[in-house]
């Protein structure tokens, strides 16, 4: 991902103070101006090189613009966040996340079955990965937070491959046990459908049937960054 320049990052903060990471919010050029100490013709074509990188939606309200950050631009934020927080108090070695188990939409068993997918799974986590992923709704604003500063961290990289048919798209994983005591890992693809309010975890264990887990249980996953 290509990291904006410091002074394209000055305007992301300015935006997210606003609040523009939860909602559009109505601003215009002399006023972020005077929010970044830029001028105005500055603070314009910057607002549109961040439009142009996919880091903000622009929509015109009149004479002024409402705007809002993308997931793009706010993962740029939030890795931003996650350097400074870590050079102030250190890295932070674990992740606790407790979510609810739940059904997915089945094409995790298609996917982590690809051979293109579970070449790299077994090279990088040392494990044959069982078809499937166990799927878990993180239901605390918290625990949503922890997730998107998880992502945040460069993880174990897993390529995009074409087959012949199609193309499939990236994914890191970061190393994990499950319940205190299985290997997994949890996987954050580059393109999915999935928030930040759903976990997806891959282990060479079958833990609906090991564990005989059902929907709604509880699921605890220890993340070492």
């Amino acid at each position: 991902m290509r990291q904006p320049s410091a002074v394209l990052m000055s305007e992301l903060f300015e935006l997210v103070k606003l609040k523009a990471h939860l909602n559009f919010v109505e601003i215009s050029t002399e006023e972020i101006a005077a929010r970044t100490g830029h001028s105005q013709q500055a603070a314009s074509q910057h607002l549109q090189k961040l439009e142009k990188m996919g880091l903000i939606e622009r929509r015109r309200t009149g004479l002024r613009f409402a705007v809002k950050l993308t997931p793009k631009g706010l993962d740029i934020v939030n890795s931003e966040y996650v350097q400074l927080k870590t050079a102030v108090e250190g890295k932070t070695e674990k992740m606790v996340f407790r979510g609810t188990l739940f059904q997915g939409l089945g094409e995790g068993g298609y996917y982590v079955g690809l051979e293109g997918y579970k070449r790299q799974f077994s090279k990088v986590l040392g494990f044959d990965a069982f078809p499937g992923t166990l799927n878990l709704k993180l239901e605390s604003p918290l625990q949503m937070e922890q997730k998107r500063e998880l992502r945040s961290n460069p993880g174990l990289k897993i390529e995009g491959f074409a087959n012949g048919k199609r193309t499939y798209g990236g994914a890191r994983c970061y190393r994990a046990t499950v319940n205190s005591q299985y290997p997994a890992a949890v996987l954050v693809i580059d393109r999915t459908h999935y928030d930040d309010s759903v976990m997806e975890i891959i282990s060479p264990v079958n833990f609906r049937k090991e564990l005989g887990l059902k929907n709604g249980d509880e699921v605890v996953v220890t993340v070492t960054t």
